[in-house]
């Protein structure tokens, strides 16, 4: 071939390659994370009629049986005064517990709730159906235990884990709590941690996490479980993350 048939071959592929068009190549974007909510915990003002401390933890802790319950404490956080207080909107709250050595099956619980003056006012003696692992257990009130607005209440939850004494000296574990009402903007609540994050900014502990840990039995979504952390820290309060999904309790007849 001649040298001006190979020039002409390289102008017409040159002219051929400059009229193509290519598909424009672009990085793949990684969607971003979306930000977690950080809980924000404000304590709310305690009523002047709250009292002088009880005991946090009573009773049979220091003998054989009760030995591995020593550790169980409240999961509310204290007040200036020194007592497990807090608020709740629901006329029968929840109280969640710290078990670090977890609960044995048929283990006999009783909680009990009276008024600001110690008047009785509701009981139930229940036993554990399963043997429960370390981690954080609820307990709800008694049916019968139907609070009212702007009170203050007694409860506390008694674990006979002595088999050899008296079953009249429980492990006690004690709080006090004040139901108000529901504050208007947690019908704005679109999501679990809306609703969380209004009932803490508003003071309201029981609740906030009661919704937080009957979410958690459901889903171990990782903003819940961040979530529950935040929370337990923003009021000092010392837990386990682990949620147990439990409880289940049998009711084993009228209280002592």
């Amino acid at each position: 071939m001649k040298p001006n048939h190979h020039r002409l071959t390289i102008a017409l592929l040159l002219a051929i390659a400059t009229t193509l068009t290519f598909p424009t190549i672009t990085p793949t974007q990684t969607p971003k994370p979306k930000p977690t909510l950080k809980i924000r915990w404000k304590p709310p003002i305690p009523p002047s009629t709250l009292g002088i401390p009880g005991n946090r933890a009573q009773g049979g802790g220091t003998r054989s049986g009760c030995h591995s319950y020593r550790g169980i404490t409240a999961l509310v956080p204290l007040s200036p005064q020194k007592i497990h207080w807090g608020q709740t909107i629901s006329d029968r709250p929840t109280i969640w517990l710290n078990a670090p050595q977890g609960l044995t099956k048929d283990l006999p619980i009783e909680i009990s709730v009276r008024s600001a003056n110690g008047n009785p006012i509701a009981k139930q003696l229940l036993t554990i159906a399963n043997n429960i692992s370390a981690g954080a257990v609820s307990i709800t009130f008694p049916p019968d235990a139907t609070l009212e607005v702007d009170r203050t209440y007694r409860w506390e939850v008694a674990f006979y884990c002595d088999t050899d004494e008296r079953i009249d000296r429980p492990f006690v574990i004690q709080g006090k709590i004040n139901r108000i009402t529901p504050p208007a903007k947690l019908e704005t609540a679109t999501s679990t941690l809306d609703r969380v994050q209004i009932l803490a900014e508003n003071g309201i502990w029981y609740d906030a996490i009661s919704t937080l840990g009957t979410q958690l039995r459901q889903n171990k979504d990782r903003q819940l479980t961040t979530a529950w952390a935040d929370l337990l820290k923003a009021a000092s309060v010392r837990g386990s993350n682990l949620v147990r999904d439990c409880c289940q309790f049998d009711l084993v007849g009228t209280p002592r």
